[in-house]
């Protein structure tokens, strides 16, 4: 599964405005154009874009109206949520440094700051902050939310729960404390009662985004493919400005061979965050199923420029350059994979395919032995070490493996594929 950030976003003050968020626009067009100094005008126009799922023009409003009122915590507060929903994750942390700076007795400002910390994986500061948000208002069902990610995150499920129960106790309406305790449920691997809580947090809030996304993960995760489609597409209907609707739904349609769709997800999220290098690895991957083997290699580039320090994007390119039949790039770039992550078991089991093909069965060998030891239970990864001790004519391990394999995979269609191959090395 590929990795994913969890967002959690405070809702905008946009209420005000009803459903006619176009004709708010055009009174605080008209203000503006009266008083270019009016700070107020700025903020209720960003306010209306922001309803009207444009959240770049929002920043750009909110921005100005920070130059024409710099010391205003809350307008920081509202600017960091839009930097979150754009992905600018650190501009989102500088802004509510500053909020909390101009007012450190609110316990509001620790609390989005800890969704913010989660967002940039930064749990411990995520739970340092719910701690003085609670020490200043001890009721905030919002700031045990916050703490309950930020604990899951860490593995820590026992005090993930409680913090997700007492948010739920607090306020049993609260939709974000049923959809956070299905993050906790889905990382410990409670699928069913994950989805017992996200379909309670749909029917409480049907328009909020992340639930939708979060199903459609819990889905991905459990192979629902038709399923985490749908969620996806009901999030992007929800919010068409938000690029990892469209980086999730791509990732399904990967998954599905659908590889035009991908495409077409991936270059809606590249217009969106053109720095955002998941969806830049996501239609290298479309590429590639497209056989369009350039342009796959440039995306994946492009992701590796963006952040040389990610493994991801060279193993990516490093499967292309497989596909591509250019063997001694591809050992290249999964080897630099490996090297930034000596825990990558992909990157291991594609190099040793790689190897294969170059006919290097005892580097091939090694290194499906090397995933064999990061994850002693990957059925897979017998079955194809099983091959080349075929190929190499060891019949006898070749059998072992094989049967291996079948041990791991109970009432599995590779089930099939695994006593096929047995069957052949056993003749």
């Amino acid at each position: 599964m590929k990795t994913r950030v969890l967002g959690l976003l405070l809702a905008l003050s946009v209420g005000a405005f009803g459903e006619d968020y176009q004709q708010a626009v055009a009174r605080y067009t008209r203000d503006i154009k009266v008083h270019p100094k009016a700070w107020q005008s700025y903020r209720g126009r960003a306010q209306a874009f922001i309803g009207l799922s444009k959240p770049k023009e929002a920043l750009t409003d909110l921005s100005t109206a920070l130059t024409l009122h710099p010391r205003h915590a809350q307008m920081l507060a509202e600017r960091s949520q839009v930097f979150s929903k754009l992905g600018e994750h650190h501009k989102a942390l500088a802004d509510m440094d500053a909020a909390v700076a101009l007012e450190p007795k609110n316990p509001a400002h620790y609390v989005q700051r800890a969704y913010v910390y989660n967002d940039l994986h930064k749990y411990r500061q995520s739970i340092s902050d719910v701690d003085k948000a609670l020490a200043l208002e001890p009721m905030q069902a919002l700031a045990y939310a916050a703490r309950s990610v930020a604990y899951s995150e860490l593995r820590d499920f026992a005090n993930a729960l409680n913090d997700a129960n007492r948010a739920i106790e607090l306020k049993p309406d609260l939709a974000t404390a049923y959809y956070v305790r299905a993050h906790c449920f889905t990382l410990n691997g409670d699928y069913a009662n994950a989805e017992k809580d996200l379909n309670k947090a749909i029917a409480l809030d049907p328009g909020n985004v992340f639930f939708w996304v979060e199903r459609g993960y819990l889905f991905e995760t459990t192979e629902r493919w038709v399923q985490a489609r749908d969620d996806y597409s009901k999030a992007i209907e929800l919010d068409p400005s938000r690029s990892l609707n469209y980086t999730s739904r791509g990732g399904v349609f990967l998954q599905l061979e659908t590889w035009d769709k991908a495409l077409s997800d991936y270059n809606q999220a590249i217009e969106l965050t053109p720095r955002e290098s998941r969806a830049w690895m996501g239609r290298g991957y479309a590429y590639n199923g497209l056989k369009d083997y350039d342009k796959a290699i440039a995306d994946f580039t492009q992701a590796i420029s963006l952040d040389p320090t990610l493994a991801e994007p060279y193993y990516g390119r490093g499967v292309v350059h497989h596909s591509a039949k250019q063997y001694e790039l591809a050992v290249a770039d999964l080897s630099k994979a490996i090297e930034l992550n000596q825990e990558y078991l992909f990157a291991f089991m594609e190099r040793a395919a790689v190897y294969e093909a170059m006919q290097k069965y005892e580097q091939a060998m090694a290194d499906y032995t090397a995933a064999l030891k990061i994850s002693p239970r990957y059925a897979q990864g017998y079955l194809d070490r099983g091959y080349v001790h075929l190929t190499m004519g060891h019949q006898e391990q070749a059998v072992a493996d094989m049967r291996q394999a079948l041990d791991l995979s109970p009432n599995t269609a590779f089930r099939e594929t695994v006593l096929r191959a047995l069957r052949e090395a056993q003749e």
